[in-house]
């Protein structure tokens, strides 16, 4: 029963996702393109919620298809407003594959890292909770320091 509702809950918020980002390039208003990823988010978060306790294991496929659906809606909204420079699209495609792959590693050590059984106690937790602090503010750092 549980399964059936979070089914149409989970088509419901696709669907909006879908319109919202369909009325963003048809429209040509990249303000909606946030949105509307917003409640593709959401839908995942509701997946993953309704999904149990395991780790899910197509985590980097989804996350890699997000950032696509996010790249190529930008990208055709900006392309719509002239010609690019010669070999920006080939440039733009090229860059995007490789921040997939990327993307798909990572997130394939990260899954492989959080499946490892590891008996350190709570001092080996504390010390992956304060490296990943440390990731995040560095990662913080060098986007802002790219600015």
């Amino acid at each position: 029963m549980v399964a059936d509702r979070a089914g149409g809950v989970l088509a419901l918020l696709g669907a909006v996702a879908v319109a919202i980002l369909a009325a963003a390039l048809l429209l040509r208003l990249p303000v909606l393109i946030a949105p509307a990823l917003a409640v593709l988010g959401a839908e995942y978060a509701t997946l993953f919620a309704t999904g149990g306790d395991t780790v899910d294991a197509r985590a980097p496929l989804y996350a890699v298809g997000f950032l696509a659906v996010a790249e190529l809606a930008f990208a055709a909204l900006e392309l719509r407003a002239g010609k690019p420079e010669p070999g920006l699209v080939a440039r733009r495609i090229a860059l995007l594959v490789a921040v997939a792959a990327g993307g798909v590693l990572a997130g394939l050590i990260v899954l492989a890292a959080a499946a490892a059984p590891l008996e350190g106690g709570l001092g080996l937790e504390a010390a992956g909770v304060a490296a990943a602090v440390v990731l995040v503010v560095a990662l913080g750092r060098a986007a802002a320091g790219s600015r």
